[in-house]
């Protein structure tokens, strides 16, 4: 588990103006200039209406997980070079391959002030221990090529929780030899901004990053893991489940060792405002159910009070293990057919 220590708290200037000065500021004294590395662009004509849509395409996804594979071994090979916290590469890697994936796509929109709730609960929790943020985005250039709101290349970040916060991970680099990567970490926290004396929900960034990123991607990027989140806990409806390949983990954490790329399956389900009921996990008859994360969630009762309950780790390890992909996003009706999409 990777702790954000000698943090830097971006507070104290609601238009982040402050902020953003020093760190373009800091951002000039640099050696290297860094940028978010994104993966997804495999063809100048590419481009997708949603995320969702874009992973459906076989190609792409094949594409797509090829070059997320090859950066897993690359950060692997190089784990001592690459910069960060400590224990952020080894968190990324983990997470990358082990975790549920939530897509939040551009055009969801939560809420008005949803990140309210966040603030009167007084903690950020995570529906499970680790996730993963897909998000998309359009490649810097690309804006006059596409159509508007189709996007082409995507953003991967590793989300954990660290007490009642969490820690999001996602992977910079640079065009400098050697070119070795960087994890850069970006806390969230409720805290009091001490100008104002209001409880808030303030980035926190390591002092060594500072720099690193620019104000503007740390306030997009904490915005787009708090919709996640806000979506997986705390909203009405329920999930359609999927089930990939039982030895999935078992299978990645082998490659990985032997320098190979990992098998990233990507099986994609929708959370909705609607209950269709709960696909069962076929198990055999009487068998424990393949071992797998029960979702965190707040639950509310009629008295208007919420309870938050944990998440949980059920069902037997012998029996396989399952990993649960999420997409976010406001979908017209469609009915897929998963299997022949994943053949």
């Amino acid at each position: 588990m990777a702790t954000l220590k000698n943090k830097i708290h971006l507070t104290g200037d609601p238009t982040g103006e402050k902020w953003e000065s020093l760190l373009e500021k800091k951002r000039e004294q640099l050696d290297r200039k860094f940028s978010i590395v994104c993966f997804g662009r495999f063809g100048k004509n590419f481009f997708s209406s949603s995320v969702r849509e874009a992973f459906i395409n076989k190609d792409f996804k094949d594409t797509t997980f090829k070059a997320v594979g090859h950066q897993l071994n690359f950060l692997k090979s190089n784990i001592k070079e690459v910069g960060g916290i400590r224990g952020a590469v080894e968190c990324f890697i983990g997470g990358m391959t082990n975790s549920p994936k939530i897509i939040i796509e551009p055009s969801f929109e939560p809420p008005e002030r949803f990140a309210d709730i966040f603030i009167e609960e007084g903690t950020i929790k995570l529906p499970f221990p680790k996730i993963v943020v897909i998000s998309g985005t359009v490649r810097q250039g690309d804006q006059n090529s596409i159509p508007n709101r189709y996007i082409n290349q995507f953003q991967f970040s590793v989300v954990e929780q660290d007490g009642d916060g969490i820690v999001i991970h996602l992977v910079l680099s640079d065009a400098l030899p050697p070119a070795i990567p960087v994890v850069a970490s970006i806390g969230l926290y409720v805290t009091q901004d001490p100008d104002s004396k209001q409880i808030v929900i303030n980035p926190l960034i390591p002092a060594s990053q500072v720099g690193w990123m620019f104000m503007d991607e740390i306030e997009m990027l904490t915005w787009q893991v708090l919709k996640a989140v806000y979506m997986m806990t705390y909203h009405d409806g329920e999930v359609y489940m999927s089930a990939p390949t039982p030895r999935e983990i078992q299978i990645n954490e082998k490659k990985i060792r032997k320098g190979k790329t990992p098998l990233v399956e990507f099986r994609l389900i929708s959370i909705t405002g609607k209950k269709p009921p709960e696909p069962s996990i076929p198990h055999g008859s009487h068998a424990p159910p393949r071992q797998h994360w029960r979702r965190g969630h707040w639950r509310s009762y009629k008295s208007g009070k919420r309870a938050w309950v944990e998440p949980m780790l059920v069902g037997d390890e012998a029996n396989g293990k399952i990993i649960k992909d999420y997409a976010v996003g406001n979908y017209k009706e469609k009915r897929y057919d998963w299997a022949s999409q994943t053949k």
